[in-house]
């Protein structure tokens, strides 16, 4: 048994003796040498340094300069590498330090890997600084990180178990330049767990927080602050560089807040805009419009879109399966304001309040927002609908309208659409101030409408003319296939110009007339019309002219206007009738007119669009 302990004391004295001339050594200039010869040998691959620095004050530490290691095909280069032992856990690493070191992702080497490591390589703290990343199409420059409890496991780049942050002076994703990126994160179960990642794009700060684990980026939290899109170039950086998300991932934000957010584009340029916005969901499949469960809230000192400015634009809104549900929506637009909520599906629109006040309209305005909507629902329904002081412009030559002062109120409107819009429920009255329509001037139209399921009563329609006035109401019913209708009319002085200049119809007078009259028929179709045409009119001509072929009778000339050949040169005369009397039976028409002389009219429009006259 003594020489039993000698020998182990001899052998631990000899192994005490080595470490510390090994020790010793590395303290001359022969400690890269010694460890090119003793240390080197035990690792797989090649590994060399330019320097080598211990000192015995740490005697469980290391440090390689120009350190280089190969193994096989890989090829590892950096400016200095830094190692301590942990000395309750030999043989773990307590921290590893590597500067400067350049990693190349692309497809131009041999992909890089740890596989040379055994499995149980345990690293308490991995430290890299000055570390440059290249992939395809990107690349990190100057990164530091730091990853707490790495091994090697079966995995060829090893698992982080703790902490892992990310330092990146400047990132090129596919031509946008991204700078002070940070990310810290810490490993789950499935993925990453993202505390904290902010990063800056020209003059905008982006900073979010979630989880990632393959196929899903969950963001609970993205805050996007002064982002400025403001040329073309910028526009293109952007959408070749989101062409490049993986289209396997899908993009889910609890909560995203942009503030301050300015954009020129083609179609759209927004100014100052803040927008806050919870449940946003973006997948390769869909569009990024689809977002079945989204909440909104935003405003903007204006915006810009389809040739339109909005001035202090300002909205809520929801989005539930297929209906946008719009809190509030105001604006100012063309010197006026508008502003509507309610619920919005393709199959029906649920308006609960629409205003516009001040606004100036016309049919040039109009078009570029009507064409950019979906298409329109099959019904729609205004609770509560104020349009007050607005203007109407149509001023083509061969039609010009002009409206001013237009009050519009509404009271729990409902209108289905079929072959044409038709008014079901609700109550509809409408004024104007004036209106010029095709030359004809009128003081303080009005209407009023009323609709009862699918009956409709026209209780009023006035028509103030510069020395008259025009009373008409009205009935039909949408419930029937046939659509029946009536329509009491009782005028006077009233312009003879209005027929021609309003409905088209051949009727060349001018000069004024009383009128009164009640009518009645179907108006399915035009063949319903015709033969359902049932009234009497009564017209009383004040100072009638006509304009008509001089070298013919007057039952020619009258016949004339509704020929169909191009007219001959016309002149103005004085129209001999100061009486017209019309009686229409299942579309066969009457009348006679009678004045200086006597003229009878007889016209079945079922068979014949021309009046016979004699």
């Amino acid at each position: 048994m003594r020489i039993l302990a000698k020998l182990f004391a001899s052998f631990f004295i000899l192994c005490v003796t080595a470490l510390l001339v090994l020790a010793v050594l590395f303290h001359t200039r022969y400690s890269t040498a010694l460890f090119h010869h003793v240390v080197s040998p035990w690792l797989p691959g090649d590994l060399s340094a330019k320097q080598v620095v211990y000192h015995w004050r740490q005697p469980l530490s290391l440090t390689l300069t120009k350190p280089s290691y190969r193994v096989g095909p890989q090829h590892w280069q950096a400016d200095r590498l830094r190692v301590q032992l942990d000395a309750t856990r030999l043989p773990r690493i307590h921290w590893l330090r590597i500067d400067g070191l350049a990693i190349d992702l692309t497809e131009s080497t041999p992909p890089p890997s740890l596989e040379m490591l055994p499995a149980s390589v345990q690293i308490g703290r991995v430290l890299f600084n000055d570390l440059d990343l290249i992939g395809q199409g990107w690349q990190a420059r100057h990164v530091s990180a730091q990853l707490d409890e790495w091994q090697k496991g079966d995995s060829p780049w090893g698992s982080v178990r703790g902490r892992a942050q990310w330092e990146a002076k400047h990132i090129d994703w596919h031509g946008l330049t991204l700078s002070h990126a940070l990310l810290d994160a810490t490993p789950s179960p499935k993925g990453w767990q993202l505390n904290g990642l902010s990063f800056q794009w020209q003059r905008a700060a982006f900073s979010a927080q979630g989880q990632w684990q393959p196929g899903v980026l969950a963001l609970s939290q993205l805050t996007i602050s002064n982002a400025i899109v403001d040329s073309e170039q910028t526009q293109q950086q952007l959408r070749e560089a989101l062409s490049h998300w993986p289209s396997d991932t899908q993009l889910t934000i609890d909560r995203a807040d942009v503030r301050q957010l300015s954009a020129e584009t083609d179609r759209l340029s927004v100014n100052a805009l803040t927008l806050s916005a919870e449940q946003l969901m973006f997948s390769p499949q869909s569009p990024w419009w689809h977002q079945p469960q989204l909440r909104a809230s935003f405003n903007a000192d204006y915006i810009r879109w389809q040739g339109h400015t909005w001035e202090q634009p300002l909205g809520e809104l929801e989005r539930r399966g297929d209906n946008w549900i719009v809190n509030q929506l105001t604006s100012q637009w063309h010197e006026g304001f508008i502003a509507i909520s309610g619920q919005f599906s393709p199959q029906a629109w649920q308006i609960d309040r629409l205003r516009a006040n001040g606004l100036t309209l016309s049919r040039e305005r109009l078009s570029p927002l009507i064409s950019a909507l979906p298409d329109w629902p099959h019904h729609i329904v205004v609770t509560d609908l104020s349009l007050k002081h607005n203007e109407w412009l149509a001023l083509s030559p061969q039609f010009p309208v002009k409206v001013d002062g237009i009050d519009i109120d509404g009271r729990d409107l409902r209108v289905s659409r079929d072959q044409q819009w038709q008014l079901r429920d609700g109550t509809l009255t409408a004024s104007a101030s004036y209106a010029s329509i095709n030359q004809q001037w009128l003081a303080e139209p009005y209407l009023r409408l009323e609709a009862n399921d699918g009956h409709v009563n026209l209780r009023q329609l006035l028509l103030g003319f510069p020395d008259g006035q025009l009373a008409a109401s009205g009935q039909w019913n949408y419930n029937t296939p046939s659509l029946p209708w009536s329509f009491q009319v009782d005028g006077l002085n009233v312009p003879l110009s209005l027929y021609q200049s309003w409905f088209n119809w051949p009727l060349p007078l001018s000069g004024f007339h009383d009128l009164q009259g009640q009518w009645s028929g179907l108006a399915s179709d035009t063949e319903s019309f015709n033969v359902g045409l049932s009234g009497t009119l009564a017209a009383t001509l004040l100072d009638g002219h006509a304009d008509v072929m001089p070298d013919k009778g007057w039952p020619a000339r009258i016949s004339e206007w509704f020929q169909k050949t191009p007219a001959k040169q016309r002149q103005s005369q004085s129209f001999p009738f100061a009486q017209l009397s019309l009686k229409a039976d299942r579309g066969d028409i009457t009348g006679i007119l009678q004045g200086e002389t006597s003229v009878s009219i007889d016209w079945p429009i079922y068979q014949t669009a021309t009046p016979r006259v004699r």
